[in-house]
């Protein structure tokens, strides 16, 4: 089929899709991380930033670096959006043109995401509708792509990619451009490189039940259609072309055989399906000579461009940084104001992952449910669970991407306690943000704020109390004992749970070290009502609860926090410049105790070196031996005895208990 030919039908429609599981935010809408939506490519940018205009029966699907910008003005202007409107977006974009695309500008009815259920099931099946989208010529657009996003260092890109080898240089001469292309277009088969910039085609298309599918080298037949459908009393008088390509180079000349073959083979259903002749290669010095004569002289105000679109960027974080103060204590305001409201709204609008407080909904059970929040935790979760199994009535683990098996772990060892019907496994498929300056720089009403995901997670509690658990702490018998008799206690009491926590460096089945020299004591029960919630604090989330509810503290030797020397334990740090704020002042202890053992240093003072006899493994032998041992009295004697212990020579340690 010539590649010119008149717009394609949609195939066969599919099913309307169910709604998806998004993944993250505005820009996580585009990102490359895996979907984990039933493994559907890209299906949160299809569920986001599908635009639907209902009193026109529209639908159209965005497929970018396909003419979705000029689309999207004109159907905003269809829609009687005040083009205004889009200049308060505060999204880092590079150009006033690519405004339009801040979804959160448009009417919560003029997107697909808005719908479920029936409203869903309208908006995609019933007549009457113009459901379309727009395709382009796989090889024109994949250099559209890289040369718009990529070399012109859009601040997204610049952050995500910038780091990657095929990263495009700034181009001193036109031959850097075909160069830096073609190295790009070689790493696509890696799987690494994936956005939805260069995604392909039909797996955005194949996912809604389109009736039109036309082509940007044919624009104007599906213009025609669209205003047959809305009429000319609503056609504005004059159409906006955006975004459009300053730097064209022929296919023939941007594709030696190699990156050929790779679009051929990764774009092959996009050819077949959309009738597109596959790319020539021509080894033409002449035409590749003349191209360079005409680029040279642009390379100057190409690289003004670079340099000002990374600025931009640089603007953008240094604005988001420079009132980050300010922000946060309006949105803590905010979130103190809407403490007691049952549904807190996300800023990326994902209706599946609203959190809808269970108090609100259903009469809660006497008793504790410990939330524990993990990702890759499967060694740990063996020592964690059965005893927390043991003090509380229910357990509810959220899984945050794990790939170790974390989720099957908690399985085996809940069916191994018989407590399978009172574990409960859920998945949030957001990434989220890690403490520090990436907490720090993220809305807190975002599905990817700490605090935002911690109230998600403690939603789902349906007793009397929740209890905050990480998927890192072993409880003791002491404090076993203690939450079970709290869990009757409390019933008709409001209070605040303190549980103290000594940090346990395990360096492999028989040794293990014991910080006997600092103490956390922190926050990790409360009563599942209003006003009990999470806001977003400077390096981490913080719970808050009414001013009048008072406290208990548990046992002193009540958790073990495990740190396996081994593992990178500060990877959920964004930094871990841990003397920049008294704030930090456990991390730093921890981040000096934990890099001196892991180098095989002496320990610091204050803390020990246990080690476990016969064949125990050395968590079992300081949760059941030594804790109950030395830990019944004051800390000071517990702490003397872990210091009679003492390394051999060897490299491993003997018991002097």
């Amino acid at each position: 089929m010539d590649p010119l030919s008149d717009s394609v039908e949609a195939p066969d429609a599919p099913k309307p899709a169910a709604p998806s599981s998004p993944n993250g935010s505005w820009e996580d809408a585009t990102r490359r991380e895996p979907e984990p939506s039933m493994g559907v490519p890209f299906s949160r940018h299809v569920d986001q930033r599908t635009v639907v205009l209902p009193e026109l029966r529209v639908l159209f699907l965005p497929v970018p670096k396909a003419g979705c910008t000029t689309l999207l003005w004109l159907l905003a202007d269809l829609a009687g959006l005040p083009l205004e409107r889009f200049a308060k977006s505060t999204l880092p974009e590079v150009s006033p043109a690519l405004t339009v695309h801040d979804m959160s500008l448009w009417d919560d009815e003029q997107r697909l995401a808005h719908y479920e259920d029936e409203g869903r099931a309208r908006v995609l099946g019933e007549d009457g509708w113009f459901r379309f989208s727009v395709v382009r010529h796989p090889g024109t657009r994949l250099w559209s792509a890289w040369y718009s996003k990529l070399l012109l260092r859009e601040p997204r890109f610049l952050e995500e990619f910038g780091g990657e080898p095929w990263f495009p240089r700034v181009p001193v001469r036109p031959a850097d451009l075909v160069e830096d292309f073609r190295r790009f277009v070689a790493a696509l088969p890696s799987g690494q490189v994936e956005d939805v910039h260069w995604a392909v085609q039909q797996d955005l298309i194949g996912q809604l039940p389109l009736a039109h599918v036309g082509k940007v080298e044919q624009l104007d037949d599906t213009l025609d259609l669209l205003r047959a459908h809305v009429g000319e009393d609503r056609w504005p008088g004059e159409l906006r072309h955006e975004n459009r390509s300053a730097l064209p180079l022929p296919t023939h000349l941007a594709y030696d055989d190699a990156a050929a073959a790779v679009l051929h083979q990764r774009y092959a259903d996009d050819f077949e399906q959309f009738g597109y002749d596959l790319v020539s290669v021509s080894p033409d010095s002449a035409a590749l000579s003349d191209w360079e004569q005409r680029i040279t002289p642009m390379l100057p105000l190409l690289r003004d461009a670079i340099e000002r679109n990374a600025r931009v960027g640089q603007l953008h974080q240094a604005a988001r940084v420079g009132t980050v103060g300010q922000r946060r204590a309006a949105a803590t305001a905010r979130q103190l104001g809407r403490s007691t409201s049952p549904v807190l709204a996300n800023l990326e609008g994902y209706s599946e992952y609203k959190v809808r407080w269970a108090w609100a909904d259903s009469k809660l059970e006497p008793g504790f449910t410990a939330v524990v929040r993990v990702k890759n935790e499967a060694r740990s979760l063996p020592w964690v669970l059965p005893p927390l199994f043991e003090a509380v009535r229910r357990v509810v683990l959220i899984d945050n991407g794990s790939a170790d098996g974390t989720p099957e772990v908690a399985s085996k060892v809940a069916e191994a306690m018989d407590a399978s019907d009172r574990l409960e496994l859920l998945s949030y498929p957001f990434p989220v943000s890690r403490c520090g300056d990436d907490h720090l720089n993220t809305p807190p009403e975002s599905v990817h704020s700490l605090a935002y995901f911690y109230n998600w997670s403690f939603s789902h509690v349906r007793t009397a109390y929740a209890l905050k658990w990480d998927g890192d702490m072993v409880l003791t018998d002491l404090a076993v004992k203690a939450l079970r008799d709290l869990a009757w206690q409390l019933e008709a009491a409001r209070v605040v749970v303190k549980i103290p926590r000594f940090p346990l460096y395990v360096a492999d089945e028989k040794h293990a070290f014991l910080d006997t020299g600092m103490t956390n004591c922190e926050p990790w029960g409360w009563p599942n009502r209003p006003g009990y919630k999470f806001v977003k604090a400077m390096e981490w989330e913080l719970p808050l609860w009414p001013e009048e509810v008072g406290t208990i503290t548990l046992p002193t030797w009540s958790s073990l926090e495990l740190k396996h020397l081994d593992l990178d334990e500060f990877g959920h740090w964004s930094h871990t410049d841990f003397e920049a704020s008294d704030r930090t002042q456990r991390k730093r202890r921890e981040l000096e105790v934990f890099r001196r053992l892991a180098d095989g240093g002496e320990p610091p003072a204050g803390v020990a070196a246990l080690a476990s006899p016969d064949d125990r493994h050395v968590i079992d032998y300081v949760r059941s031996t030594w804790v109950p041992e030395n830990g019944s009295g004051p800390l000071s004697r517990a702490a003397s005895a872990a210091s009679a212990t003492k390394p051999q020579a060897n490299g491993s340690s003997k018991n002097a208990l």
